[in-house]
Parts: structure tokens; sequence; C-alpha cells
């Protein structure tokens, strides 16, 4: 959508005013510093500087200045694991989709739900499956999801799918825990998760996990289709060898026999702060 013609917020404009004065002075300021230098009252400011401190994202040091917080600090470094994520895919997946000539997607988990990074498409075939990048998908629906749940132990999935619920996308979807219990011990014997339209009707995927350096899994891929072309016997191994290979490029040392080594921790999938920041390795 665009902002062409729409009028600034305010206080908005001044937030943004405050984190670009601090980018520049990395001893702090104070509030009456701030309030001069941008010209704003020393009320507004004071309720905006102290906003953002209880947000964490400024901090106050002893002597009343403040300085940019953690959480703007961890922002960023989010922002720049996805940037190195999304490098460390995508000649994977651009090889991925050739040998194959379906959709190639990359998500991380984001509060539960499905973050989609980036997408290769396939110009060899007249039908795609094309996602909007934007959009959101609940975890046990999708190949993606699943494949991130097969990472955990069953005691962690039912934390999770309890925390978010079984929310029905299509009539396909998986609505029964036992089910879906079932359907990820079924992934992790095969080594890749598969959705048959439990998503989107008339889309069919497998998908698998990445993990980064320490084993978390911090993103999964997939390879959808429709009915015609779904061949999950052939397509599964290779997005699984894929996941592996960029799992590698974020410093993960295993192999298709331990991408599915469960963990207990299902705050990995639906924590506010998501998985741990780490670099990728390139």
């Amino acid at each position: 959508m665009s902002t062409m013609g729409t009028t600034p917020v305010k206080s908005a404009d001044r937030t943004l005013d405050i984190f670009e004065l601090f980018a520049a002075e990395p001893h702090g300021l104070t509030i009456a510093e701030i309030s001069d230098r941008l010209g704003v009252a020393r009320s507004s400011t004071h309720g905006l500087v102290h906003t953002l401190a209880a947000r964490g994202y400024l901090v106050q040091d002893g002597g009343g200045r403040f300085q940019l917080g953690a959480r703007l600090i961890q922002l960023g470094l989010n922002v720049v694991e996805r940037l190195e994520l999304r490098s460390a895919a995508r000649a994977t997946l651009e090889r991925l989709v050739a040998a194959t000539h379906d959709t190639a997607l990359l998500v991380v988990p984001d509060h539960g739900d499905l973050l989609f990074v980036d997408k290769v498409l396939s110009d060899a075939r007249d039908v795609r499956t094309d996602p909007r990048v934007s959009s959101r998908r609940p975890l046990h629906c999708t190949s993606l999801g699943k494949a991130l749940l097969a990472t955990l132990d069953d005691t962690s999935v039912m934390k999770v799918i309890r925390a978010i619920g079984l929310e029905r996308a299509t009539e396909h979807s998986i609505m029964d825990e036992e089910e879906l219990l079932a359907d990820l011990a079924g992934t992790r014997a095969r080594g890749y998760s598969v959705d048959q339209q439990e998503a989107l009707l008339g889309v069919f995927c497998v998908g698998a996990p990445v993990r980064d350096h320490s084993g978390h899994p911090i993103a999964a891929i997939s390879l959808s289709t429709i009915k015609e072309f779904f061949d999950p016997g052939r397509t599964g191994p290779l997005v699984t060898a894929a996941a592996v290979q960029i799992s590698h490029a974020m410093g993960w040392r295993g192999d298709a026999s331990s991408l599915y080594e469960v963990l207990e921790d299902p705050g990995l999938l639906i924590s506010d702060e998501g998985p741990p920041v780490r670099a990728g390795i390139r």
C-alpha cells in the first residue's frame, strides 16, 4: 500500500527523531538535551523518553542520561539475522527450484505463526503456487510449520499447540492433537514434512527445518506444487538435503540423520523474543 499523501503522525516522527539523535550520541543525552536539540517541549520529551525506556528501547544511567537500549539493538540484530539467512539460503533454493520446477519458500517462526522471508518461483510451468511473502500461516497447517514442530519433543509440541490453538485453514487441516503428533512422527521418520491442501486448497508441499550452529530450529524451507506434479518421494529428500546445506551455511554441523533431533523448548517457536539471534557463517 502506498503511503504517498498521508500525514505523518507527530509522535511517531518524534520517536524516530529521538532514535536518530541517539545514534549520533554514543555517550547518551539527558531529557533537557533531547528537548533542546529537537525543539520539543520538555513535558512531551519526558513522556516519549520514559515510554521508550519502559519498553527497553532506551536505558538510563545513574546520572540522568539515556542511551539506546538492548531492545532496539535486538530488533536490529533480528533484521541482520534474517538477511543473513536469506543470503545463505538463496542459491540453494534456486538450485532446488531448477531441479524440481516447484516453488521454494523460506520462513522463520514468529510468535506461533510463520513469517515468509523469501520465495523462488519456477518459470518452467504455467501453474504456480505463489503465496504472498508477507502472509502468515499457522504452524500445524503447513509443511513448513510441521517441519519446525517436528524438531520438538511431543510435550513441547503440545505446549505450543495449546498456546496457539489448532486453527482450521482448509477442510484438510489437522484438528486433532493425536493426529498431529502421529503426523510429526511420520515427518521425523521420512526426513521431510508433508502438506496436502492443509493450508491452501489445491496446494501440496514438502518441507524441512533449518538449524543454526547450536542446533536451534531457526527457519524452514518447502517446495510447493499442485496435485498433478506432487511427488513427495522424489522432492522430499531433495528438500531435506537443501535444508541440511542451508543449516551448514548457518554454522550447523549435523546431517540428515540428526535434522530432526528433538528439543525440549516450546519457546523457540512461540516466545515473543523468538529464537536466539546468531550470525550466519559464510
